[in-house]
């Protein structure tokens, strides 16, 4: 009986497949550095800059208007910003935010998201 061929064979197929899909995984977690960042001066600019954009999140938008704490809040709340920037990276779509923009977002994201 040859078996052992065959069982090689799937084994290396599994360890081929486990190999890609371990190169598909988003980049390692940012963890907050126990920092406090503010809305008004550390995280709107951020907004700003990558969402709060025409066609994306800006005044007016369907897809839900960042211009100001209280169109992000709702976001903020259901865990779609959370979901969305800091876990999956999907947003800003079409760019990305750099490790420090990250570790800024999570710090504020994880200190309750004041408007402060």
């Amino acid at each position: 009986m040859r078996q052992r061929p065959l069982f090689r064979l799937v084994a290396a197929g599994w360890i081929a497949t486990a190999t890609l899909l371990a190169g598909c995984t988003k980049t390692a977690s940012i963890v907050c550095d126990g920092s406090a960042p503010s809305f008004a001066s550390d995280v709107q600019p951020i907004i700003q800059a990558s969402c709060a954009l025409s066609g994306c999140h800006g005044s007016g938008s369907r897809n839900g208007d960042f211009t100001s704490y209280s169109g992000l809040y709702g976001d903020l709340v259901n865990g779609q910003f959370n979901r969305e920037v800091l876990v999956n990276r999907t947003m800003p779509e079409g760019s990305s935010l750099s490790t420090s923009q990250l570790q800024t977002l999570q710090c504020w994201y994880d200190n309750g998201y004041e408007n402060n």
